[in-house]
């Protein structure tokens, strides 16, 4: 019988707050890459459409967009200390993570990395 748990989101972008972060990140069951940024950000906006694109092409992943001025708590909790922080999670754990600008490819590089963890 197909049993139908969370909703998956693999190849998505999905916009995260603190109440839906545990049910997006911590309960997926397949690896998630977290963008922690905040909109004041100039580097956060030009890495966040760098992200975007190489989960659409990775549809084992899910980007998960976390406004850090919105989640001031899960922000201490993962202790970002600077933006943009990109932390890969997979079964609700940090397993990697970046802090910075990163070009194209090295972005790519990150996300087919954790992709082929699922």
């Amino acid at each position: 019988m197909f049993h139908a748990g969370l909703p998956r989101f693999t190849g998505k972008t999905v916009e995260a707050s603190s109440t839906s972060f545990a049910e997006l990140v911590n309960k997926a069951d397949h690896p998630v890459i977290v963008d922690f940024y905040a909109n004041w950000c100039g580097p956060c906006k030009m890495l966040g459409p760098l992200l975007e694109k190489s989960v659409a092409a990775n549809p084992k992943v899910t980007l998960v967009k976390l406004d850090v001025d919105e989640a001031v708590e899960l922000a201490a909790k993962y202790q970002i200390a600077a933006l943009p922080t990109v932390a890969a999670f997979n079964k609700g754990e940090v397993v990697d993570q970046f802090v910075g600008m990163r070009n194209g490819p090295q972005v790519e590089t990150f996300v087919k990395k954790h992709a082929e963890l699922a």
